[in-house]
């Protein structure tokens, strides 16, 4: 709740919460995935999964997400991991998910994060002041306070369009980032960062941009399909376009 003076305010102002608890008594996950199915059989239309392992659980895993995003309508949300170097971090690493990297108040990217190709945007997830259990506050940071940074925005900018779907409030959400690819310290990490800082006002503001997503991608040799120095391969795709119509498009 914003403007009590108590504590602080989060960025979806006013949104209904669900918390669902996907952990033992250990804090081992061992309910991660059937909270995510629960979250989006009980209605959340966005589920921020602050959680996540370098193990991908397959096309399981996969199928879940699709689930909640073609089954259910919902919008995933996930951290893209804090471990500095490109592996892949599930759930965040599926389609169809809205992938987080975590960023300090100067844009540079946070120490721990990591980035890799499959990096939607990157959020604030440095000195992040938030709750605390016992009605305490403290400061923490992590990809994981990045990702409800997006999950808030993007539960503002979907009460600004809500007939869109899961995939068109994504793109509106990386089409209107702040670019923090010319910052030096940046400059490693070109493509690494997702589109670059978000950007809420410019999601609620700008005008649509066209958003194309890459459905399905096909690779082959058009013979064995072992992949071999001096090997030509045949690279195929379903593009498909969520926002404004285009005709000038290079893939």
């Amino acid at each position: 709740t914003p403007d009590n003076s108590y504590g602080i305010s989060g960025v979806g102002h006013n949104s209904k919460l669900l918390p669902i608890r996907i952990d033992d008594e250990e804090g081992v996950l061992t309910k991660a995935w059937e909270g995510l199915i629960y979250a989006a059989d009980h209605g959340a239309k966005i589920i921020n999964c602050s959680w996540g392992s370098t193990f991908s659980n397959g096309q399981f895993g996969q199928d879940i997400v699709n689930y909640a995003t073609y089954n259910k309508g919902a919008l995933i949300v996930a951290a893209a991991g804090n471990s500095n170097d490109e592996r892949m971090f599930y759930p965040a690493a599926f389609k169809n998910v809205l992938c987080v990297a975590a960023t300090k108040s100067n844009d540079y990217k946070w120490e721990n994060s990591s980035y890799y190709w499959r990096v939607d945007v990157s959020a604030p997830g440095h000195d992040i002041y938030s709750t605390w259990p016992n009605g305490q506050f403290i400061s923490s940071g992590g990809t994981s306070m990045a990702t409800p940074m997006v999950s808030g925005a993007a539960a503002i900018v979907w009460t600004y369009y809500p007939e869109m779907l899961p995939q068109q409030i994504i793109h509106i959400i990386k089409n209107t980032t702040d670019n923090i690819y010319n910052i030096s310290n940046n400059a490693k990490y070109r493509d690494k960062l997702g589109t670059g800082r978000i950007n809420m006002f410019r999601a609620l503001t700008d005008d649509f941009k066209p958003g194309i997503s890459n459905e399905e991608l096909f690779i082959t040799d058009k013979d064995d399909d072992v992949f071999i120095i001096n090997d030509t391969l045949y690279i195929s795709g379903i593009f498909r376009n969520y926002l404004t119509p285009t005709n000038q498009l290079s893939i």
